[in-house]
C-alpha cells in the first residue's frame, strides 16, 4: 500500500509538471501578456485535493474494497464542488475562454485517480470475502 501511494505521489507530480510545462510555455507563446493566475491556480488545486482524495482512497482501499467506486465518484463531484465554490469567491471567472486553464489539469488529475483505483480494484480479490 505504501509503495502505490509513493508510486501515485511521484506519478502525479511528474504528469502535473509536464502538462503544467507545457500549458505554461504555449500560454505565454500564444498569450504573452496574460496572467498565469488561473492557470497558476487550477493546477495547484487539482493537484492537491487529488493528492489528498486519491491517497486517502489508497490507505483506506484495504477496509473500504467495496466503496471504493463510490467514494471516487462522490470525491470527483466534491472536488468540482470545491473549486466551483472557490472560483466563485475570488476573483476569477470561468467562461469559454479559459475553460481549458481548469480543464487540462483536472483531465491530468482524474486520468491518474482513473488508473490508480484500477489498480487497486484490480488487486482486491472479492470472491475470498463471501
Amino acid at each position: 500500500m505504501l509503495k502505490l501511494l509513493l508510486s501515485f505521489t511521484f506519478f502525479l507530480f511528474l504528469a502535473a509538471g509536464l502538462s503544467y510545462g507545457i500549458h505554461y510555455l504555449a500560454f505565454l507563446y500564444f498569450f504573452p501578456e496574460a496572467s498565469l493566475d488561473l492557470i497558476n491556480f487550477s493546477y495547484k488545486f487539482n493537484v492537491g485535493i487529488t493528492l489528498l482524495f486519491t491517497s486517502s482512497i489508497i490507505l483506506a482501499s484495504e477496509h473500504l474494497k467495496e466503496q471504493i467506486g463510490f467514494i471516487f465518484l462522490i470525491s470527483g463531484m466534491v472536488k468540482l464542488g470545491i473549486f466551483f465554490f472557490l472560483i466563485k469567491n475570488s476573483e476569477h471567472t470561468i467562461d469559454k475562454t479559459v475553460f481549458l486553464h481548469f480543464f487540462i489539469p483536472y483531465v491530468v488529475c482524474v486520468v491518474l485517480e482513473i488508473v490508480y483505483i484500477i489498480r487497486i480494484l484490480n488487486s482486491t480479490n472479492f470472491s475470498k470475502d463471501k
